[in-house]
Parts: structure tokens; sequence; C-alpha cells
């Protein structure tokens, strides 16, 4: 378990705790927006450029899912929920 504040790649040995710490740090950036980023970005951003590459394999090695709901009332105790998940 991690707090939510914790990086997700700390569950990797790879990762060195300074990295980690930094990518914590860098709380302006969520989680889902370091997949968009590219390996060079990804070792500017926590100062190791050798790391780019790493970090970019193992952030693409969680899954990423689109989820979307559509809620509406039917009568005061019904709800109609419709959820899409998207892979």
């Amino acid at each position: 378990r991690i707090w939510r504040s914790q990086s997700p790649l700390r569950q990797f040995k790879n990762v060195p705790e300074s990295v980690s710490r930094k990518l914590e740090r860098k709380s302006d950036i969520e989680w889902s927006r370091y997949a968009d980023l590219s390996p060079s970005d990804l070792g500017e951003l926590v100062g190791v450029p050798r790391m780019g590459g790493t970090l970019h394999k193992l952030i693409h090695q969680f899954p990423k899912l689109d989820l979307s709901a559509y809620i509406q009332p039917i009568t005061r105790s019904l709800l109609r929920i419709e959820l899409t998940i998207l892979p």
C-alpha cells in the first residue's frame, strides 16, 4: 500500500528512492499526464537523464482506463446509472 501522495513507481526496485521523491515533489503534474511525456522529458523532470527511458517503460506498464458515468434520477429512491469503461 502507498499513500496517495506517493508515486506508484515506488513498487519497482530499479527506481532509486531519490527519483521517487523528486516525482512526488512534482505535485503540479497528475499521474495520468506522465504517460504523455517522452523519455527525455521524464529524465529532465527528475534531473537524471539516464532514467528517462526506464521511467517511460515502467509508466507504460500501468493499465490505463477511461471511465465515464451518466446518472439520472428516475424517482426519489431510484437512479439510473450508466457506466462506460474503455481500455
